[in-house]
């Protein structure tokens, strides 16, 4: 298994944080794996909260959003943060309100990205760059809210997918991970291709 950055975005007002976090912090993982929080400001009582956790887990970071120009969004932030943050090249994004269930969520998350069509892969490779999952969707929105976003990502996916020779349909979850996880992606991948990134916003915009 690889070594995993998770990323969450919250806000001060997402103080649900607090009951989901220390069970994201104490996965049972057979790699390393680092939670990056990205908060909306550099003060408030989400940093009040995170610092008590910060103290006893190394593997704990947290960066805020800072000002920045109007034309761009607050989701084009949070994820470039998250990424610049992020220590290993596997980034996995959760909303701050997921639940991990146990201690052993990380383990089978990655075993089951480890296998696409019964065929063991790497976790992401240039065959699959990136995954979605619902998580940030479910128990949200209904059935077609959800399926008119999936359907505007396959759009944006298909002149991409296209060029780099990618299938579309290995590239989304299937029913065991998809709502264990919001996306996951490669940090190089999301640095280096400005087209992958508008992607990944389209997917994490939610209505």
């Amino acid at each position: 298994m690889k070594n995993i950055t998770i990323i969450i975005i919250t806000d001060d007002d997402n103080l649900v944080l607090r009951d989901n976090l220390p069970g994201m912090l104490r996965q049972d993982y057979n790699s390393q794996y680092e939670i990056v929080v990205v908060r909306n400001t550099r003060r408030g009582e989400m940093t009040d909260l995170l610092e008590p956790f910060m103290q006893q887990h190394k593997n704990l970071h947290s960066t805020f959003l800072p000002d920045k120009p109007q034309y761009i969004t607050d989701e084009e932030v949070e994820i470039l943060l998250g990424a610049k943050a992020a220590q290993y090249d596997n980034i996995i994004v959760v909303p701050p309100d997921f639940n991990t269930g146990d201690d052993k969520w990380l383990e089978r998350l990655a075993e089951d990205m480890d296998i696409t069509n019964g065929e063991q892969h790497c976790l992401l490779n240039d065959a699959r760059p990136i995954l979605f999952g619902d998580a940030h969707l479910h128990g949200r929105f209904g059935f077609f809210k959800r399926r008119r976003q999936f359907k505007t990502v396959k759009k944006a996916l298909k002149k991409w997918c296209k060029e780099k020779d990618i299938s579309r349909k290995e590239l989304f979850a299937g029913k065991n991970t998809r709502h264990n996880l919001a996306i996951a992606f490669r940090k190089q991948d999301y640095m280096n291709d400005m087209t992958l990134r508008h992607i990944i916003q389209t997917h994490l915009i939610t209505f």
